[in-house]
């Protein structure tokens, strides 16, 4: 595998890979940007061609040190190579501890064992605690020359400045839909579920990699009765039913991707009450059920179910409470629908 493997971010790749034929790679970066744009892959891929033995400014993927750290193990996320090591937030803990930090610093001190280069990934950097970020800050004021440090946020806002500004900041944008379903398609998947699946995801090329596709197709069927029983107003408390009483945790990615489809069929309704092109629809084999309800919302009523839904999905982003969350949407559609 080289750069040219991961879909999309040209320009963050190109940096990379004129810095790493320079050897002028900074020895501290930050990864910024939405969540499953390939921010984790790239910091991979750039380890690998630190420590490449055939490459200058890529990796060859054939070496030892390649094969190595391209098999990161699920649990420790050290690998099969020693120098490498990806740090995030413990299963049992909700932030980035300083205990993770001090490691980090006692290690990164230390002469690599099998490489060139000592590679750390710290994923969700902005969850350092603020221990853990002075702690790692002793390090980036004065970096060991044979070690990196590669931060990776999708909310670079929460870092502290004094760690962001010792940090080369590379941002990193949604993969293009094009450019997901090509990489869908190159991995054997049918070129219409390709496209539909790149439209759902939105430029999430991690997601739409991990999808399967009955899956897919479970949950926006479920979305779709519940779109029916919201916006059309049959049962305006659907939501609330399903999610109000559901504990946090692994309901929360569930309730993310309801809103993110919920979101899907509201747009393409309103595509359609504008007379728009079907060509365009993020759910084409919906086509017939959304032209009924761009008749019965109208684009504007369709565009503020939409508004909603993005009101919510960025509470959630806040740790809103899942309860209050979603009660309070369905009472702001009722009242929405009422002012009509």
């Amino acid at each position: 595998m080289a750069f040219h493997d991961i879909a999309g971010n040209g320009r963050a790749k190109t940096i990379l890979r004129l810095a790493l034929g320079r050897n002028r790679v900074p020895n501290s970066l930050l990864f910024c940007g939405p969540r499953g744009v390939g921010k984790r892959r790239t910091a991979r891929m750039l380890a690998q061609a630190l420590n490449c033995l055939n490459s200058k400014d890529d990796a060859c993927g054939a070496c030892g040190p390649c094969r190595a750290i391209e098999t990161v193990d699920k649990k420790d996320k050290r690998g099969n190579f020693p120098d490498v090591q990806e740090i995030e937030i413990a299963p049992d803990k909700t932030v980035v501890t300083i205990e993770q930090m001090q490691e980090l610093r006692r290690l990164a001190y230390l002469k690599p064992m099998a490489g060139r280069r000592r590679v750390f990934i710290v994923d969700q950097a902005e969850s350092m605690s603020d221990d853990a970020a002075n702690s790692l800050l002793k390090v980036l004021e004065e970096p060991p020359f044979h070690t990196q440090i590669v931060l990776l946020s999708d909310n670079p806002a929460l870092i502290l400045p004094t760690i962001k500004s010792r940090c080369q900041v590379l941002t990193f944008l949604p993969v293009s839909d094009e450019e997901v379903e090509r990489a869908l398609r190159d991995n054997g998947v049918d070129a219409e579920k390709a496209r539909i699946i790149a439209l759902v995801c939105h430029g999430n090329m991690e997601k739409a990699l991990g999808l399967d596709w009955e899956d897919i197709q479970t949950e926006r069927r479920e979305s779709w009765e519940l779109f029916q029983s919201l916006a059309g107003g049959g049962d305006p408390a659907a939501l609330v039913r399903r999610f109000a009483f559901s504990r946090r945790g692994a309901v929360k990615a569930e309730l993310e991707r309801t809103i993110e489809l919920l979101s899907t069929f509201g747009r393409d309704a309103a595509l359609l009450g504008e007379k728009g092109d079907p060509r365009f629809l993020i759910n084409p084999d919906y086509e017939t059920g959304l032209r009924s309800f761009a008749e019965s919302l109208g684009p504007g009523r369709a565009l503020v179910f939409v508004g909603l839904l993005s009101g919510a999905a960025a509470s959630l982003d806040r740790n809103g409470h899942i309860g209050a969350l979603t009660t309070s949407l369905s009472a702001q559609w009722l009242r929405a629908a009422a002012a009509r």
